[in-house]
């Protein structure tokens, strides 16, 4: 306390001591997540990276979610602002009427005009989420509660493309935010227009995000009124945090720091295998990346086996293929990479690329794991004669990937829900190039066509079949090199009660159902 706290003698102890009492209550309601890394952006229609999902996932509602069980998905889908809804057409159309009672967070409804907005303004701007919805031919606001999409064809996972976390419904009023026809991106990339729980208040890029309770949404915060959303990349530092109370939660924990978290007085560290495909991406339209001979060569060279034992301390799943376990279409029988220094060699040899071929590997520091797996991939790559700079950007500079204009680069795919459409329609269809995270920039027009025949295959045991085909065909062309499934790794304070995690959806928190325990530490 300085001089003037004494100054003001007993009445402004008093008040003083009051206010130290607001602040221990407003920490006590104030849930902390911790992350490695800031956020690129928070446009529902924009983002593709689930770093960026926690701020999303908090601020808007869907028409439908997931039903989880246990932190899996069960292959049901519950209304969140739908109250029904059912297929027409033979599954090329789909009716929705919605619950009443939601709110944007200006107090005006949520209506089947906002919805008829959100997704024609993301057709509209034609990135990330556009790229999922390449078969939507329309969107009718039949009345005020009733919606209908039209596809162009019949698609047996609509539904579920509607539940992933991006498909949030944006309060039409952000139209009077438009700059130079940019659809109000600006103004959304940095706020938020939805009809969740809680609403950005402010965000300092590269510290935190607050979000403050919507005070008009139908489902108002139970015990937590304020979310901070907070970037701390050194180690030491969040475990101190952690340890401390001063993080309730921090995301995407590094496999080398499991140990020491899990011995932590007070914190609980959730860990479980991930529907997702960490892979090298070489870019398919540069030289001499363009050829498939020289890409196979990347993945003997690459000992990814050893990457996922000690890096991720084993807290890793090798990739058969290019799907993880527990998507169907996962083929144990397809047999992993194993590391090859000499054939490598063999392979360059015979292209023409001699010792001493230079590329960069441009990656985003997604966890702390992400600068330690560049590393070893830069190690491993030199015994092939490949001399790998290493170049990390800013969440915001991933842009320059997404465009085309990089060597090699680190994604990973997740596959929100028991399918194989999310990872092989985005990474292999050549419609997704960049934009649509098919970073690679990959392209087969015979795997494009057993792609789309799956799309509109409605029974399952056909779709998986032609998912199966497409797969074998695209690993004769090595698009990317697969280097394991990630165990995630998340840890909370044991005061929380209520939370819910999967790592199905990373970045998804029920904020708004949690709680603090009794004599919980803030």
């Amino acid at each position: 306390m300085d001089r003037r706290g004494f100054i003001t003698g007993t009445g402004g102890l008093l008040l003083l001591a009051g206010c130290g009492g607001d602040r221990a209550a407003v920490a006590r309601r104030t849930l902390v997540i911790g992350k490695a890394g800031d956020l690129s952006g928070m446009d529902p229609a924009v983002t593709v990276q689930a770093n960026d999902f926690a701020p999303i996932g908090l601020a808007y509602e869907r028409l439908l979610r997931f039903r989880m069980q246990d932190g899996q998905p069960t292959g049901g889908l519950d209304g969140e602002l739908a109250a029904d809804w059912q297929g027409e057409d033979g599954g090329r159309s789909w009716l929705f009427a919605l619950s009443p009672g939601h709110a944007f967070d200006d107090g005006t409804q949520v209506t089947a005009e906002a919805v008829r907005f959100s997704f024609d303004r993301a057709l509209r701007i034609g990135r990330g989420v556009a790229q999922a919805l390449d078969g939507l031919d329309r969107v009718e606001a039949l009345n005020d509660m009733r919606v209908r999409f039209t596809l162009r064809g019949p698609n047996p996972v609509f539904p579920y493309i509607l539940a992933l976390l991006p498909m949030a419904v944006i309060n039409p009023a952000v139209m009077a935010h438009e700059r130079g026809g940019d659809l109000a991106r600006g103004y959304l990339s940095e706020r938020t227009a939805g009809s969740g729980p809680y609403r950005v208040k402010s965000w300092t890029r590269g510290q935190r995000v607050v979000l403050t309770a919507n005070p008009y949404s139908l489902r108002p915060p139970r015990h937590f009124d304020r979310v901070v959303i907070k970037v701390v990349k050194d180690e030491a530092a969040w475990r101190t945090q952690l340890r401390k109370g001063d993080l309730d939660i921090f995301d995407n924990v590094a496999p080398d720091a499991a140990a020491p978290v899990s011995r932590l007085d007070g914190v609980t560290l959730l860990s479980r295998p991930t529907p997702a495909v960490i892979a090298l991406i070489p870019n398919n339209e540069r030289a001499p990346l363009d050829r498939p001979a020289v890409r196979r060569a990347l993945a003997l060279a690459v000992d990814a086996p050893r990457i996922a034992d000690t890096i991720m301390a084993g807290r890793a799943s090798p990739i058969h293929g290019l799907l993880p376990d527990g998507v169907p279409g996962q083929d144990s029988s397809i047999p992993v990479i194993m590391r090859d220094v000499a054939a490598a060699r063999a392979l360059l040899d015979a292209e023409g690329v001699g010792p001493g071929l230079r590329l960069t590997l441009s990656y985003v520091q997604a966890s702390a794991a992400s600068d330690a797996v560049a590393l070893a991939l830069q190690s491993q790559l030199a015994e092939a004669g490949i001399d790998l700079r290493l170049e990390v950007l800013a969440p915001s500079a991933m842009a320059k990937v997404v465009k085309g204009d990089f060597d090699l680069t680190i994604f990973s795919w997740y596959a929100d829900f028991p399918d194989p459409w999310p990872i092989l329609k985005f990474a292999l269809h050549s419609a997704n190039k960049g934009e649509g995270l098919n970073l690679a920039r990959y392209a087969n027009p015979a795997v494009d066509a057993l792609l789309e025949q799956a799309e509109a295959t409605m029974e399952q045991a056909p779709r998986v079949a032609l998912y199966g085909q497409a797969q074998r065909l695209a690993i004769m062309d090595q698009p990317f090199v697969p280097l394991f499934a990630p165990h995630g790794l998340m840890a909370h304070r044991r005061d929380l009660s209520g939370l819910e995690y999967s790592f199905w959806q990373p970045g998804l928190y029920n904020a708004a159902r949690m709680g603090r325990l009794r004599g919980g530490a803030a």
